[in-house]
C-alpha cells in the first residue's frame, strides 16, 4: 500500500456489530471495517485499524492528529470536533423488550416507569440520559442481553441491528421492538488537524462505492450472518 501524504493514518474501531467487530478467530470484520478497508485499498491510504474500547478510541480521536474513530454517530454536539468521512451506515434507534414480557412503553416519556439499559458514553444512551430518563448503563452493549435476560433491566436502548444480533449470539430469544425514537448516520470521525485532502480521497472513493452498488453487496453480505452465534 502506497505511503500516504502525512504519514499512517490511526484508525481505531470498537466491538460493535454488525458495523465492526473481531471474529472468532481475531480478524475485524463488519460493514464499516469492510468499507474502510476498500476505500484504503482503492485510494493507496497507509492506514491502521485497532480495535479499542469506545471511550479510549473516542478519547484517541480528539487528542491525536491523523486519528479517526469509527463508526461514529454524526451529532450536533460532534460535529465541530472532528472532520468527518461518511456516512458508513445508517443507525435507527430502539427501545427493545424481550418477546413477552408486559412492557408498554410507546414512547421515550414512557421510560420512565422502567429499568432502561444502555452502552455507557454511546450516543443512545447519552441521547436518552439528555431526556431526563434513567440509563444503566453497562461497559459494552452485549452485556446488556445478558442484563435483560435476567431481569436486570427491562427495557435496552440500542441500535436495530445492534441487539439483535447480540440478543442472538446470548442465545436470550426474540426481541421486541417498543419504538424507534431516532435515524442517525455513522461516520469516520478524524481529528481535526487530520490531512483533508486525503480524507476528500476517502470520502469521493465511498461516494462511488454506494453509486455503483458495491456498498449495498457488503451490507447484504454482512447482515446475512445476523448474529448466528454459530459463525
Amino acid at each position: 500500500m502506497a505511503t500516504a501524504q502525512g504519514g499512517t493514518l490511526h484508525l481505531a474501531t470498537e466491538s460493535y456489530p454488525p458495523f465492526n467487530f473481531e471474529t472468532p478467530d481475531g480478524e475485524l470484520d463488519g460493514i464499516s471495517v469492510r468499507v474502510m478497508n476498500q476505500l484504503l485499498e482503492e485510494t493507496g491510504i497507509e492506514a491502521e485499524i485497532r480495535l479499542l474500547p469506545w471511550s479510549r478510541a473516542y478519547a484517541e480521536a480528539q487528542s491525536n492528529p491523523d486519528t479517526c474513530v469509527f463508526s461514529t454517530t454524526r451529532t450536533p454536539e460532534r460535529e465541530e470536533l472532528f472532520e468527518w468521512v461518511g456516512p458508513l451506515v445508517e443507525n435507527q434507534w430502539h427501545a427493545y423488550a424481550l418477546e413477552g414480557s408486559d412492557v408498554a412503553a410507546q414512547s421515550l416519556d414512557d421510560l420512565h416507569d422502567y429499568r432502561v439499559g444502555g452502552y455507557r458514553d454511546d450516543a443512545v444512551a447519552l441521547y436518552v440520559e439528555a431526556r431526563g430518563i434513567e440509563v444503566d448503563t453497562a461497559p459494552n452493549d452485549r452485556l446488556n442481553a445478558r442484563k435483560l435476560a435476567a431481569d436486570r433491566i427491562e427495557v435496552w436502548v440500542s441500535g436495530e441491528h445492534l441487539a439483535p444480533w447480540y440478543a442472538r449470539l446470548e442465545e436470550i430469544g426474540e426481541l421486541r421492538s417498543l419504538f424507534a425514537f431516532n435515524d442517525t448516520v455513522m461516520s469516520l470521525a478524524c481529528h481535526p488537524d487530520t490531512d483533508r485532502d486525503r480524507l476528500d480521497r476517502l470520502q469521493a472513493a465511498l461516494d462511488a462505492m454506494r453509486e455503483d452498488g458495491r456498498y449495498a453487496a457488503i451490507v447484504r453480505d454482512v447482515l446475512e450472518r445476523n448474529g448466528d452465534p454459530n459463525d
